[in-house]
């Protein structure tokens, strides 16, 4: 049995592809956050009919039962480009056709050319739409982000 591959952050692009897009991508990456999805915990006790030492009374249990799985937000950065994509999905949803905005969306990490790991995440609609601070005097990129909510986050094949 051979040993994992060990993927190095730097030497990865990551790639945002939207359900529905005509585009065959709609977004090239070099940071992105927020791969969080979390199982919520139910705990309840209850007394059982087992005897606890030298009590007349049954044992108290704890039991832990899986609740609601929550995802944070996901959020991607990119130097600014002239594209609008983001810029109009986020303003649909400003002008109220949040509902129609919901996407499937594939984030994609490559090595290279080649596809090593992809998530899809469902249900997801962007909430935040920032350009960094521009400043004049420097000749750095200019970052543009954008912060979507998702409901369901999973790991896929690629």
């Amino acid at each position: 049995m051979s040993e994992p591959t060990l993927l190095m952050a730097g030497s990865f692009c990551i790639i945002l592809q939207l359900d529905g897009s005509i585009d065959r991508l709609d977004g090239t990456f070099k940071e992105c956050g927020g791969f969080d999805f979390t199982q919520e915990v139910i705990q309840f006790r209850e007394v059982t009919s087992e005897r606890w030492g030298n009590a007349n009374k049954g044992r108290s249990r704890l039991t832990k039962l899986p609740a609601n799985a929550v995802g944070g937000n996901l959020t991607l950065r990119r130097g600014l480009n002239i594209s609008k994509s983001f810029w109009l999905w986020f303003s649909s949803v400003q002008k109220g056709n949040w509902f129609k905005q919901r996407r499937t969306i594939s984030v994609t990490f490559n090595q290279g050319t080649t596809a090593q790991v992809a998530f899809q995440f469902t249900e997801a609609w962007p909430t935040k739409y920032r350009i960094a601070e521009m400043k004049t005097d420097t000749s750095d990129i200019e970052i543009e982000e954008i912060e979507i909510a998702y409901e369901g986050f999973e790991r896929i094949s690629i």
